[in-house]
């Protein structure tokens, strides 16, 4: 239904993030480019690194041909999905001027899209999100940046999680505006060094590359990758 938007539009969609549809009139907390550094702050390293590792590591190679297909799927999903939460966002309007709050996502949509009668459906999801924000989205990284520093340092977990607390807090408790402006610059540093680190690693392998495509593609429909 969507055409391919993920490929037919993937132009257009780096002209926004790139900031050249911003307008400082619009309403909104943050720009085009902030709103893409937040997403994926969350995402470089959990995600790309330790989920990958982790998917290889139960489903072979095979694995990473359906990371792809996911990733391809979920691209086109993605953008349904950003596209609803724009149109049902809740904005705070002050005297027509944007007062700086915006609330949306998938728990708006859904109870403004589908009707009054799924609020049930958007209670249990925002509620099981906060859930998942503190398991995958915090517990995991906490644990892997206390186990790495221990490991590799000796600093007890204790130090660990009391530092990483006072910064998260430093910049969260600054609302979405300063988490914006600080993954604005962090995002980009990390996944600048990931594909740095990435490519790499396939430059001092070149030899392997051709055998690994060929290998991925071959164990891709055993029971185990997928």
């Amino acid at each position: 239904r969507l055409g391919f938007v993920q490929i037919r539009r993937v132009g257009h969609g780096f002209a926004v993030a790139s900031g050249r549809y911003d307008d400082p009139d619009e309403p909104g907390d943050v720009s085009h480019f902030q709103a893409l550094t937040t997403a994926l702050s969350a995402t470089v390293g959990i995600g790309n690194i330790a989920g990958a590792a982790l998917a290889i590591h139960y489903g072979g190679p095979g694995a990473l041909f359906w990371m792809w297909m996911t990733a391809l799927l979920g691209m086109a999903t993605k953008f349904a999905e950003v596209t609803l939460a724009q149109e049902y966002r809740e904005l705070s309007v002050e005297t027509h001027k944007h007062a700086g709050t915006v609330a949306g996502g998938p728990m708006y949509y859904i109870e403004r899209g589908l009707g009054s009668q799924w609020t049930w459906m958007a209670t249990f999801f925002a509620i099981a999100l906060g859930f998942t924000a503190f398991i995958t989205g915090n517990a995991i990284q906490a644990n892997t940046l206390a186990d790495t520093m221990q490991s590799t340092f000796g600093t007890p977990n204790v130090v660990t999680g009391l530092l990483a607390a006072g910064v998260v807090a430093a910049v969260i408790l600054g609302g979405i505006t300063r988490i914006g402006r600080v993954t604005g610059i962090l995002a980009p540093l990390m996944a600048g060094v990931y594909v740095f680190g990435a490519l790499l690693v396939i430059l001092m392998n070149l030899g392997e590359v051709l055998p690994t495509f060929g290998l991925i593609l071959s164990e891709a429909f055993t029971p185990s990758a997928g």
